[in-house]
């Protein structure tokens, strides 16, 4: 195995979530001083180094001569297939349904919401201006998290490992990459990233772990945009996927 592959590991399990959780005490610093947040160039940065990291691992890839089915770019419709179609839609059907009780929650419920939220608040849509660049977001997290933390880390620790450890380990390896979103978040996180990846291993293909994650995104972006804009001037719920994946540079 390439010297790289050692180096782009290092690089997307620890340099990369380091820096996003060092920026984002400082942006929280920031934050108390007085200064506003400008979401947009957040969800832009974010957009533009998460391309960056897509691109190097697409360059490591081919440079390396593997195969892009080995990588997760496969696609063969046999039963496992279909039965991660199902679980996939059906994933996407319970989000909808939140998404829907939150809309015609009473301003209680909201203001309940509203009271459990954190930090991840200042990096939720407020307009929908910024809504939609969170969409983009969205998208662009549900394709290069799952290259990187599905694709690339678990072929690379399955070199090691059996695959049910590696898919594991890339789980628990993504939720400390959104450490920055809080200690009490993690578990939650954890198990997002175990779905996506029991999806990846069950499918034997990317192509339906980022349909889910895009869709987890958006339509979690969609519900926090609604608790932030139902009255007063309330916060968000933390999001996963997306708002994981901003590093607040």
């Amino acid at each position: 195995m390439p010297v790289l592959d050692h180096v782009f590991v290092v690089l997307i399990t620890i340099v990369y979530p380091v820096v996003g959780f060092l920026s984002f005490r400082r942006l929280l610093r920031r934050v108390a001083a007085g200064q506003a947040v400008n979401r947009p160039l957040l969800y832009r940065s974010t957009f533009l180094s998460h391309w960056t990291l897509f691109i190097v691992c697409l360059v490591l890839w081919s440079g390396a001569s593997r195969t892009w089915p080995a990588l997760g770019f496969d696609l063969q419709p046999d039963l496992r297939f279909s039965l991660a179609v199902v679980l996939t839609l059906a994933g996407i059907a319970v989000l909808l349904l939140q998404l829907r009780q939150v809309k015609s929650a009473s301003q209680d419920e909201i203001d309940a919401m509203k009271s459990r939220l954190g930090n991840m608040a200042i990096m939720i849509p407020h307009t929908r201006g910024e809504l939609a660049r969170f969409y983009g977001l969205a998208v662009t997290a549900g394709i290069v998290e799952e290259v990187l933390w599905r694709g690339f880390l678990i072929w690379y620790l399955s070199q090691f490992m059996p695959l049910w450890a590696a898919a594991l380990a890339s789980a628990v390896g993504f939720g400390l990459a959104h450490a920055y979103q809080g200690i009490a978040n993690l578990p939650q996180i954890t198990l997002v990233g175990a779905v996506f990846a029991a999806l990846y291993v069950l499918s034997g293909s990317l192509w339906l772990p980022m349909v889910l994650h895009a869709a987890v995104d958006i339509l979690q972006g969609r519900l926090a945009y609604v608790v932030v804009n139902r009255g007063g001037t309330g916060r968000s719920t933390p999001v996963s996927g997306a708002a994981e994946g901003i590093s607040a540079s």
